[in-house]
């Protein structure tokens, strides 16, 4: 066997985080799992190797990293990055996340028979996803720190987060949720574990799709970050 399948399971979202100070608006609530299968190298791959998907206002682009000509790590080739391009350019309308099982640390399987096109590795596909405002997240099963990494800055940027995580104490073991927020004047997505208490963690960026100006109170202020 050698297919790659993604499985999405939209949750009900909650309507509002009434303990959270502001106010917390959740748009999305899915869990993720994409079965890939074992052995790939030496196997031809069966399939699209991508998929996208909407649950509310989130787009999900999956990616199978794996190397079907072997090597340490993962990376991509040439059709799914034309593809990732197409649907990034697709999705001004959307918060995006992409997942898939390699991270950026580890795309760095560069192995391909003579005279094939080279692959796609961790640092270019980071690059890419970077000067896409709408891309929040990117769930990785190789990404283990807890913490997540960010990449790009506060004004524009976003989370590589361990999506591959499991247990009990997990940051995202019960799914993902994606909310909105107004922080210190600002619109603000934040991604988090479903089913995680109010003290787990959570990842923040600047909201890609907020409007002009935000309203707090009585007083209206410019939102600075990316539209």
């Amino acid at each position: 066997m050698n297919e790659w399948i993604v499985r999405v399971m939209p949750l009900p979202i909650r309507d509002a985080y009434p303990a959270v100070d502001p106010p917390r608006l959740e748009v999305a609530r899915f869990r993720l799992r994409i079965v890939a299968p074992q052995d790939r190298p030496g196997l031809r791959p069966q399939g699209s190797r991508v998929e996208a998907m909407d649950v509310g206002p989130v787009r999900i682009l999956a990616l199978d990293t794996a190397n079907p000509h072997g090597g340490v790590g993962g990376s991509l080739d040439s059709e799914q990055l034309a593809w990732l391009v197409r649907e990034l350019g697709a999705a001004r309308d959307r918060y995006v996340i992409v997942a898939s099982h390699d991270g950026s640390r580890t795309l760095t399987s560069d192995t391909v028979p003579p005279g094939s096109p080279p692959r796609v590795l961790g640092g270019e596909i980071a690059s890419l996803l970077l000067a896409h405002a709408t891309v929040v997240a990117w769930l990785s099963s190789t990404t283990h720190e807890r913490s997540g990494r960010r990449h790009g800055d506060l004004a524009h940027g976003f989370w590589e987060i361990p999506g591959g995580a499991v247990g009990l104490g997990a940051p995202l073991a019960g799914g993902i949720s994606v909310s909105r927020q107004v922080r210190h004047l600002h619109r603000v997505v934040v991604v988090r574990g479903a089913l995680a208490g109010e003290a787990g963690p959570e990842w923040e960026v600047r909201d890609p799709l907020a409007e002009s100006m935000v309203s707090e109170g009585d007083r209206t202020v410019p939102a600075t970050g990316p539209r």
